[in-house]
């Protein structure tokens, strides 16, 4: 991994969701970038997203980590900031998981979660899954 330029600030990816990215991207052909993001969804405000591109918009944020190109919409950034990116098999399921320290709320299916507000004092860090 080149430390400089990964900035973990942004996201700290492990070294199984960097692996399960890098065998990924190697099956998408053109698409060699990863956009990483949130969209508002599911019984509890946000949900993760990620998918190939070989586009990225002059806003997104751009991240290389360990030869991985990934790109984040600005509108997700301060969302996501600061989270763990893991790759879990637990049981028959895997996929990628995110650990967010912004998060305040994950829904009881874990695939959506709220946003800690700013005035909120909740040192409860949250968790939630994508599967791929």
């Amino acid at each position: 991994m080149n430390p400089r330029k990964h900035k973990p600030e942004i996201l700290n990816f492990t070294p199984k969701a960097l692996a399960h990215f890098k065998h990924k991207v190697s099956l998408q052909g053109k698409e060699n970038k990863v956009k990483l993001g949130v969209k508002k969804m599911g019984c509890n405000g946000y949900s993760y997203y990620f998918e190939f591109t070989n586009k990225s918009n002059k806003s997104d944020h751009k991240l290389i980590v360990d030869d991985v190109q990934f790109v984040i919409p600005i509108d997700s950034l301060e969302i996501i900031k600061g989270s763990q990116v893991d790759f879990m098999i637990e049981g028959l399921n895997q996929g990628i998981k995110f650990i967010n320290p912004n998060a305040s709320a994950v829904c009881g299916c874990g695939e959506s979660f709220t946003v800690r507000d700013e005035e909120s004092e909740s040192e409860d860090a949250g968790i939630a899954q994508k599967k791929s």
